[in-house]
């Protein structure tokens, strides 16, 4: 069906998209049906009961990018971005896992400028910034590939101890014959047991040296897997999850076809992008391109105690595949019955006749799917990280400080970043300010109209904020001040630490709902402000890393609402 699906979308028609090309070293992109035509209906939604939602967002092949690409039209990337879709996710969801696929710190042989190894410190420095990242966000498991394991097993297992990043390998022992990481993890996620593991390859021939000097012996894959499907189903685990990056495209699915037992792989280094998971077995496949461009959300709802999923996806996938067709049918009969030559003619009635039985194809297909689920089913989408998707303010402090530091290193002359960056983005002229118009104006503007909300505000931790930072001596360490006052980085809003730590100190009203200038100067208040405030953006700062893991916004908002400040949409 996905293979079905994914020709269809690349159907050589005159005039229709054609399918991306390749990346290298063997990483190709699957490409999904296009969206909604000219002309064309919209895909109908499929019902389906909600039950226990298990969000399951994956990523691999990050390759050493931490922001968005250097394109000029539409910049895709970057680490705070990512975190915010998964502060979303875990807003929406009753539990959600974060994995990681592999070759997350160095990019791939030959990607670098000259071909050259980067700089030992500029790898470290790169490292402990995606490292603080991804442990930021809360990372349920990280696999680590060939170019993570070529950091030397000493500096990874330093990063990951200090950033509270749990790395996972079935297959990888050391040379004195014990596993060099955990093999699996077992998760309760809003009561189904969910067994995670992964598997990695033998190094590839340009570092086969690193390993053998580390000490690295990459056992056989497809028996650790098979190993580890036995001992997580036997400990109660019901959906089983592993982490694949054994090779390019066909060996992850070999080595998935290989072990029975899987339900989903989310893949490493293939580089595909698999809007519709594929299915390989009675394992399907997820993976989200590469560079950390996008990442890929699974929903899982679980409807009763059925662990059987229908696609809620693939009936929109078709009935947009569609349209399509039914659309360039339409263009095929208006060109035909137009003054096009008639040696065209031919052509056009042959595309009619193929994308008719396509059509029929398409329409038996439908007719064979159900109108609506009543049992579990999933929903898979690959979010692009795009200026649709703002940055999460936890991690944006750390990009920023890593940024002021890369900026003071280049200034002395010294070496910055890993060979392939582009040059991080620079704010376009104007771009200070907010679309809106907006800058912040401070908590006590705010209090000058609604004192009542600014007297229960100073009772709040919030308005202690900077203070604890100042008891452990951090109040000027750039990657903690962010999340300890107001408007720090954001459009409109202070652009340095002592500004901010002087006029914008702890976490005032507008931290939540947005820069009040706006909403001061109009007269008709309404829709200048964002009144309820969202889940997600709370998460922002209260990370993982920072909670533990254990944040309970329904539980928290009730401290930092009171007499003059409503209790309607939790803000």
């Amino acid at each position: 069906m996905r293979t079905y699906l994914a020709l269809l979308a690349c159907v050589a028609v005159a005039g229709g998209p054609a399918c991306r090309r390749a990346p290298t070293d063997d990483r190709k992109v699957i490409p999904a049906p296009q969206g909604k035509v000219q002309g064309a209906a919209a895909p109908v939604a499929t019902v389906a009961p909600r039950g226990k939602q298990i969000a399951l967002l994956y990523s691999s092949n990050g390759d050493g990018d931490y922001e968005q690409c250097g394109c000029p039209v539409h910049p895709l990337g970057g680490v705070a971005r990512r975190a915010t879709v998964i502060d979303r996710a875990r807003a929406d969801a009753d539990a959600a896992l974060v994995l990681e696929a592999g070759d997350l710190f160095l990019p791939q042989r030959g990607n670098d400028a000259d071909g050259k190894r980067p700089d030992a410190g500029e790898i470290e420095r790169r490292a402990r910034l995606l490292a603080g990242a991804y442990g930021r966000i809360g990372t349920t498991a990280m696999l680590p590939g060939e170019r993570d394991l070529v950091l030397g097993l000493p500096a990874l297992r330093r990063l990951a101890k200090q950033q509270h990043l749990p790395l996972l390998a079935s297959n990888l022992y050391g040379r004195d014959g014990r596993r060099l990481f955990d093999a699996d993890k077992l998760v309760d996620a809003a009561g189904v047991k969910v067994g995670v593991f992964g598997v990695t390859s033998p190094p590839a021939p340009e570092d086969a040296a690193a390993f053998m000097a580390a000490g690295i012996d990459a056992r056989d894959p497809v028996a650790a897997a098979r190993d580890e499907v036995a001992s997580l189903r036997a400990r109660g685990a019901r959906i089983v999850v592993a982490m694949v990056h054994v090779g390019n495209a066909d060996a992850n699915r070999k080595l998935v076809s290989a072990v029975p037992g899987i339900d989903w792989a989310v893949l490493g280094h293939s580089g595909m992008n698999l809007e519709l998971p594929e299915k390989v077995g009675g394992a399907r496949m997820l993976e989200a391109m590469v560079k950390g461009r996008n990442v890929g959300r699974l929903d899982l709802h679980v409807v009763g105690d059925s662990l059987a999923f229908t696609d809620r996806g693939e009936r929109a996938q078709i009935e947009t595949v569609l349209a399509d067709h039914r659309s360039q049918l339409t263009e095929y009969d208006r060109r035909m019955g137009e003054t096009d030559p008639a040696t065209m003619r031919d052509y056009y009635d042959q595309r009619r006749k193929e994308i008719g039985a396509a059509i029929a194809r398409e329409t038996a297909l439908l007719r064979s799917l159900p109108a609506a689920i009543t049992g579990s089913w999933f929903e898979n989408r690959i979010v692009p990280l795009d200026a649709a998707t703002p940055d999460q303010p936890g991690v944006a402090i750390l990009v920023d400080a890593y940024n002021k530091e890369s900026e003071k290193r280049a200034a002395a002359g010294k070496p910055v970043g890993l060979g392939n960056d582009a040059p991080h983005p620079k704010a376009a002229p104007g771009a200070a300010a907010p679309p809106a118009g907006g800058t912040y104006t401070g908590t006590a503007t705010c209090g000058g109209c609604h004192a009542p909300a600014l007297a229960f505000w100073k009772t709040t931790k919030h308005a202690r904020a900077l203070s604890a930072l100042e008891r452990i001596g951090r109040d000027k360490d750039p990657s903690c001040v962010g999340c300890h006052v107001t408007g720090y980085l954001q459009a409109g809003g202070p652009t340095n630490v002592a500004d901010a730590r002087q006029r914008f100190a702890n976490v005032g009203c507008e931290a939540c709902h947005g820069p009040g200038s706006k909403h001061g100067a109009a007269l008709d208040k309404r829709g200048t402000l964002a009144r309820g405030v969202p889940e997600a953006t709370c998460r922002g700062c209260h990370t993982a890393d920072v909670t533990g893991g254990d944040f309970d916004y329904k539980k928290f908002v009730h401290a930092i609402v009171g007499p003059g400040h409503t209790r309607r949409g939790g803000g």
